[in-house]
């Protein structure tokens, strides 16, 4: 009786392939998961931040809008940490800090972190990076990491905390999906390379999810 089997060659077609196939849906599936790891720690931040100041203001008894930032935080690094650290800053688990003349640096438990800084005394910017390397570590001055895959803009606004910023918490879905794929201009047909303020809030609005249409990479307009 004769068995069939296949030839070297059509083992060697079919292994080239499935290596073909395997290069070209790689790098969509390692993306994916990419996106979906950030998801879940852009939710996480958002809840135990959220939970830190809540805490505080149960523990004072003030009402959000009760919440002062001190002028004297106003682009003091030590300052504000200091400030942070006696209030909701005690309910958070941080396994490192580090001050300098305008700003400041936590690296959380997770492996997280996020950068600080008080231009006035009414709003907290806050640069959330999904891992400790991608934290602005210089504290020079320079703004933190908000590039919309690495890291993302957070802030501390009359008591509450929110995404992007309060100038972006009633744009449209539309309105906010433009200024994350472009990012922050002040001249409508350049990009500030980078600065894409408005990616958390639209995360936030599609329920702590990259859908099919968020810009992963920057649209520059030039």
């Amino acid at each position: 009786m004769c068995k069939k089997a296949f030839t070297l060659a059509e083992v060697l077609v079919t292994l080239g392939i499935i290596g073909v196939v395997a290069s070209l849906t790689m790098p969509t599936l390692i993306q994916n998961h990419k996106k979906k790891v950030t998801a879940v720690k852009l939710e996480k931040f958002y809840s135990i931040m959220t939970q830190a100041i809540e805490s505080y203001e149960s523990e004072r008894n003030l009402l959000p809008e009760d919440m002062r930032i001190p002028a004297d935080t106003v682009q003091n690094g030590k300052n504000l940490q200091v400030w942070y650290n006696n209030t909701f800053g005690k309910y958070l688990k941080s396994v490192s800090q580090k001050s300098s003349d305008l700003g400041f640096l936590v690296l959380l438990a997770d492996g997280s972190g996020f950068n600080a800084y008080v231009s006035d005394h009414s709003q907290m910017h806050i640069f959330y990076c999904t891992e400790a390397k991608y934290c602005n570590n210089k504290l020079d001055g320079s703004e933190g990491n908000f590039n919309g895959q690495t890291g993302f803009l957070f802030g501390l606004y009359k008591g509450e905390f929110i995404t992007s910023g309060p100038d972006f918490q009633n744009m449209t879905r539309e309105e906010l999906l433009k200024q994350c794929s472009y990012g922050n201009t002040e001249d409508a047909n350049v990009s500030a390379a980078g600065r894409r303020h408005a990616c958390t809030r639209l995360i936030q609005v599609d329920g702590w999810e990259f859908k099919d249409d968020y810009p992963w990479k920057q649209t520059i307009l030039k």
